[in-house]
């Protein structure tokens, strides 16, 4: 294990941005660098995170809170789900109504208890600026905010980094994926800056856009784990591998 945990929020200002195949993607990336990586399901409504894993699901996030609650807790592993030597997933409530049960002062809780155990915890969220949401913001090393190229997208991100830059939040990058859709980009890449008021950190293209994606998530396979991924993506790749590079060593915007 390395020298200190490194926590990274994969976070969008609206659905369907691509960030729960970017979270496996990024675990996959960091098992490869030899980080023993947790996948954390903070979609406390509608996580998918728990599609990768090739069994029935027991436990989750929820009883982990639900045993912290009422002294039962014993160790973190009862409620994670080893995916491969170097990844684990904890996933989010089976019932949404669950979710509607974790209070957000468990979130801190929750990160304490994971630390100790890994390198690198990637946490998907969903898009919505609940509180569970904000005190995960507040309390990660690093916010990966994922952007496509779209208006909806584009308007409630200005609104989101404005709320960021108000409250000094300056521990964000921005990410820019078009690889979810094929299509002709509507925005160029200045039109996107000046409209969200920022800079676009890193960008995943259309050329990695993945037609069968739903065949890998069935076949609970994490696609950078696959072989020659590396290579017939190589760009993409490389900048999801710079993403968790930047982590570990901490650097911030």
């Amino acid at each position: 294990m390395s020298k200190e945990t490194k926590t990274i929020c994969i976070y969008g200002a609206k659905g369907g941005v691509g960030k729960t195949i970017l979270s496996l993607n990024l675990a996959g990336i960091s098992k490869s660098l030899g980080y023993k990586t947790l996948l954390l399901d903070f979609d406390m409504h509608n996580g998918d995170l728990d599609l990768i894993i090739n069994e029935e699901i027991n436990k989750t996030i929820y009883n982990l809170v639900d045993d912290l609650t009422n002294n039962r807790f014993k160790k973190i592993s009862d409620y994670t789900y080893k995916y491969t030597d170097l990844i684990d997933v904890l996933p989010s409530p089976k019932d949404p109504r669950q979710g509607n049960k974790i209070n957000s002062r468990y979130i801190n809780l929750v990160l304490e208890r994971v630390r100790t155990n890994y390198d690198v915890i990637i946490i998907d969220t969903s898009s919505e600026m609940s509180e569970t949401n904000i005190v995960t913001l507040d309390n990660v090393d690093k916010i990966l905010f994922v952007i496509d190229n779209c208006v909806f997208t584009l308007k409630n991100t200005r609104n989101i980094l404005t709320i960021f830059n108000d409250c000094n939040i300056t521990n964000y990058k921005v990410l820019l994926n078009e690889s979810i859709d094929f299509k002709t980009p509507y925005f160029s890449m200045q039109d996107i800056k000046k409209i969200i008021g920022a800079n676009i950190d890193y960008y995943l293209s259309k050329n990695m856009f993945i037609k069968d994606i739903s065949s890998y998530i069935y076949e609970c396979k994490i696609p950078s784990l696959i072989k020659g991924f590396d290579k017939k993506y190589k760009t993409e790749y490389n900048t999801m591998k710079m993403i968790i590079e930047d982590l570990k060593r901490g650097e911030k915007k």
